[in-house]
């Protein structure tokens, strides 16, 4: 008798080990992505590097990309969450379909995201240190700076537009942040919003020949984010900066910004989704950022030229810390 509970303790403690130590049995790893643009590519790249780094090489990947369409999103979703062992959500819409999917299905799966603005206000966290079957890290970009960094450039501005997506709540709340810093600056804000790529080109030469504004702030938005082309040559051509997000939108044709990294957004998040499958509680593992170290000032030097624009020495000088 006493040997059988013996070998029943020894099956056990395999069994949970199997689960969260095993580094050698393969595991499957969901990625779902927005939409494709720069900064969501770099996020899924720095996550892959970060598992392979902690000793997931041989994960297998699954990523899937509906290229922003809700229903393809969602049917993705559904699919990624019934065969993974992990599944992380690149950018708030693919969390949320990821969520979604997971309470449908009511599978027991845990849940990362990254490049997610405030994953409080979209619902996929009630208290960011406080994580449940859900975590990972926001890309809240330095708003206020970004907002300095414009009026820096282009000084004398007294009308600061806004452009966004009226569907992505985070766009929201960047553009109530643009709204409170420009307010200390004394500028004008004039928000302008769009809900398909077919009106962009439109609301940014609105902005700028109709509201007439100085310059335009531009969030990370994957709408927008996907068409900075339209918006770059509509607001070159007229005249007018804009400051962008992220740096993935300036080399897309914004002109300036001040961001985070997010190749190393996602590898944060990779070491994040390691410790997880190594057996760490998901609650154990808060939301977080990069920290300052991993912010950067970003210039498209085509832009700047058609703009005619100089560049301060003292932006200069943030390009070269």
């Amino acid at each position: 008798m006493f040997k059988k509970i013996i070998l029943l303790l020894v099956v056990v403690l395999s069994a949970f080990c199997s689960v969260g130590c095993n580094k050698d049995e393969k595991v499957t790893v969901g990625i779902l992505l927005t939409a494709t643009h720069s900064a969501l590519d770099n996020a899924k790249e720095g996550f892959i590097e970060a598992l392979k780094a902690n000793g997931y090489e041989d994960a297998e990947f699954v990523v899937k990309n509906p290229e922003g369409d809700s229903t393809t999103m969602n049917s993705m979703a559904t699919e990624l969450i019934r065969k993974s062992d992990i599944v992380l959500g690149i950018g708030t819409p693919a969390a949320v379909a990821l969520q979604s999917a997971r309470d449908a299905e009511e599978i027991d799966i845990t849940i990362l995201f990254t490049a997610v603005t405030d994953p409080v206000s979209a619902g996929l966290m009630s208290d960011v240190n406080k994580p449940t079957d859900i975590t990972g890290t926001n890309d809240m970009n330095p708003v206020a700076d970004q907002v300095d960094l414009i009026l820096e450039l282009a000084p004398g501005i007294t009308k600061l537009g806004v452009l966004y997506n009226v569907a992505e709540p985070n766009s929201q709340v960047q553009a109530e942040m643009v709204k409170a810093q420009a307010a200390k600056k004394n500028v004008e804000v004039v928000v302008k919003t769009v809900s398909e790529a077919i009106e962009i080109s439109a609301a940014t030469t609105a902005l700028i020949q109709t509201e007439k504004v100085g310059a335009i702030y531009l969030p990370t938005d994957n709408l927008i984010a996907a068409n900075m082309p339209a918006v770059g040559a509509v607001a070159d051509e007229l005249g007018v900066p804009t400051v962008a997000g992220e740096s993935g939108m300036v080399a897309a044709g914004g002109t300036i910004t001040y961001s985070i990294n997010y190749k190393s957004l996602g590898y944060l998040t990779g070491e994040m989704a390691a410790k997880i499958l190594g057996g760490t509680p998901c609650s154990e593992v808060p939301s977080t950022s990069v920290d300052a170290t991993g912010l950067e000032v970003a210039i498209n030097d085509s832009s700047i030229e058609k703009l005619g624009i100089e560049v301060p020495q003292s932006i200069k000088d943030k390009l070269n810390k």
